[in-house]
């Protein structure tokens, strides 16, 4: 699995239109084949900070993601932002469950 990750900074009383494009971009992205999920958050302390998420099946999908016009609204998206922008990539190995937790915490090893 591989998942995009963003944080980025909306302009000063403009961040419900930024989360209006992050959620145009993430409706856009569902039509992708590999997109699995995506999620928008904004932060707490700081409701101009916009966190943007994306999980992807496969790298091949992410590459053709990446080479869509639905990836270049998100990077033109993020030239509006007043701060510098950080973009990830990260491969996800594996994932794990509560299975995983109850197999540590009542193990004998």
């Amino acid at each position: 699995m591989f998942q995009i990750s963003l944080r980025m900074m909306a302009r000063p009383n403009r961040s419900m239109e930024a989360v209006e494009a992050l959620r145009s971009i993430r409706v856009a992205s569902r039509m992708d084949r590999g997109f699995i999920a995506g999620r928008i958050y904004q932060e707490v302390d700081n409701p101009d900070a916009l966190c943007f998420e994306q999980d992807w099946s496969s790298e091949p999908e992410l590459k053709s993601h990446i080479r869509s016009n639905c990836f270049t609204d998100l990077l033109m998206l993020m030239e509006t932002s007043p701060e510098v922008p950080v973009l990830e990539i990260h491969s996800i190995r594996d994932v794990f469950g509560i299975n995983y937790i109850e197999a540590v915490r009542y193990s004998d090893s």
